[in-house]
Parts: structure tokens; sequence; C-alpha cells
């Protein structure tokens, strides 16, 4: 079952003035973790619980997020972009 992607509010501000390059790969990539948050390909655990992680939005950036089983959400907070 997959995921739905949630955008908190620090992470919609941080996507102010973001390039159409990051915000294609940032689409790209939340479909892929939406689909299995916890493919050591696509990220890495931030806590031991492995709920928070980080992927990266190839060389110029990352994100990080957290599942939440409950909600079954990818609860977007940082988006990091220095391309």
């Amino acid at each position: 079952m997959s995921y739905r992607p949630l955008l908190e509010e620090s992470a919609l501000r941080q996507m102010a003035g973001l390039p159409d390059e990051a915000f294609d790969t940032l689409v790209r990539l939340l479909s892929r973790i939406c689909d299995d948050p916890y493919d050591r390909l696509l990220s890495v655990a931030v806590t031991g619980d492995g709920r928070e992680r980080m992927a990266e939005l190839g060389d110029a950036g990352f994100i990080t997020f957290t599942v939440d089983e409950d909600a079954r959400l990818i609860r977007v907070f940082d988006l990091v972009w220095v391309g």
C-alpha cells in the first residue's frame, strides 16, 4: 500500500524560488518514496526508530521526512536546495 506525501508548512516555505529542475526532482523522489519509504537506496534513517529519514535530491539538495504509519503519510519537513 502506498503512502501519500504531505509537505509541512516549513517545507512549503523553503520551496519559494525553487527552480523547475529541483521541483521535478522533488516530485520524482517523493513518488518513489511513497511506494517504499524505507528503501535504503532512496533514503537513510536519521534516528534509531527509522521513521525520521533523509533523502538526497541529486547532488544539489535533500529533504527530511517522517513516515507516519498510522495515517500512511510521508511528512516532509525540510527541503534544502543548493543547486
